[in-house]
């Protein structure tokens, strides 16, 4: 049985993880830390809870974490990972991180854009990508895995293989992505705007061109053509309470076919299991991936742009976080990597 903590067990990932471990047969939740509620059951903090636990919120706390936990999932937003992920490290627990602070290769690109320095880089080269379908072994192998943000992996999955087998150009890809409310967390964002009074019966861009997911996605890009890559993303809010729909736009390297495009699909993700390559993109919805752990994708050729259009979908707080999170947690520990993850989650 993993022993698992969590940092920030009252946050929106947090609360996430939480409802998908307390259904894990093979983890069991052993310190759930909090700043702002420790003492307070965490049934009192999360009433959705009732019944299911009766675990109670402690200060977070290195000794605690150290002797009581196997790993530690970061989820709190900001710059904490940066102080934690060293010292639980060096204590010996495995560290899977939530936010963006060691999705980067490069620490400059995340000074730039998430605008404070980054205290640890030498974690940077360690750190695992947190996408299965992508870095297993190098996951499985990791002492910290950095799962990717919910509209980078939207992207990524879909466009990897199409990069790594030349069918796709790497230049001016256009990334429209359209997110549920809860991508903004639990609090107001003055980006996103996310009051239900600002969101209801509205649809609009945020952060155009400048969302700290934009470098993710062409760093990931970039390694899977083997040459750099760029890429225009733009996101957008729906007032849906979670899922993410992406339309990515690409030049085609070749002269393809939309059967080209799914059979690369096909081939590389057949293994797969919360991957699903549909034949058309009106079959790609919200509502096939909501609160579950699948990444659904389809794609279209037109021949007379030379363009390939690709619609994905996926849950942001599962597949795009927590589910994902526990996915790799998984793959640390040696358990089937689907367990916890078949069902509606949370």
């Amino acid at each position: 049985m993993v022993r698992v903590g969590i940092l920030g067990a009252t946050g929106a990932v947090g609360e996430a993880l939480l409802r998908i471990l307390l259904g894990h047969p093979e983890a069991r939740p052993a310190f759930l830390g909090s700043d702002h509620a420790a003492g307070t059951r965490v049934d009192t903090a999360l009433p959705v809870l009732r019944g299911q636990t009766d675990a109670v919120l402690r200060k977070p706390d290195l000794d605690g974490y150290a002797t009581e936990t196997d790993v530690v999932f970061l989820a709190k937003k900001g710059a904490d990972s940066l102080e934690w992920a060293p010292k639980l490290l060096a204590a010996g627990c495995k560290v899977i991180d939530c936010g963006g602070e060691f999705r980067f290769r490069d620490a400059a690109v995340y000074e730039r854009f998430y605008g404070g320095q980054h205290t640890c880089p030498e974690l940077l080269a360690e750190a695992a990508f947190g996408l299965p379908e992508l870095y297993r072994e190098k996951i499985k192998a990791a002492r910290i895995v950095a799962t990717p943000g919910c509209y980078p992996a939207s992207a990524i999955l879909p466009l990897a293989p199409l990069l790594a087998e030349g069918l796709v150009s790497p230049r001016g890809i256009v990334v429209d992505s359209y997110s549920g409310l809860s991508g903004a967390g639990k609090t107001y964002s003055d980006k996103a705007r996310n009051l239900f009074v600002q969101c209801d019966e509205n649809c609009r861009a945020y952060s155009p061109l400048t969302h700290r997911h934009a470098p993710e996605i062409e760093q990931e890009l970039s390694l899977a053509a083997g040459a750099p890559a760029t890429a225009l993303f733009v996101p957008h809010l729906l007032p849906v309470d979670r899922g993410i729909l992406t339309a990515i736009f690409a030049d085609l390297a070749r002269p393809a076919s939309t059967a080209d495009i799914v059979a690369v699909w096909r081939r590389r993700y057949a293994a797969e299991p919360f991957l699903r390559v549909f034949d058309k993109l009106d079959d790609v919805e919200l509502a096939n991936v909501h609160r579950t752990n699948y990444c659904d994708f389809a794609a279209i050729v037109d021949p007379r742009t030379g363009k390939v259009v690709i619609s994905s979908a996926l849950d942001n707080v599962i597949k795009g976080a927590c589910g994902l999170a526990v996915q790799c947690m998984n793959l640390l520990f040696g358990i089937p990597e689907t367990t916890g993850l078949l069902h509606r989650c949370v």
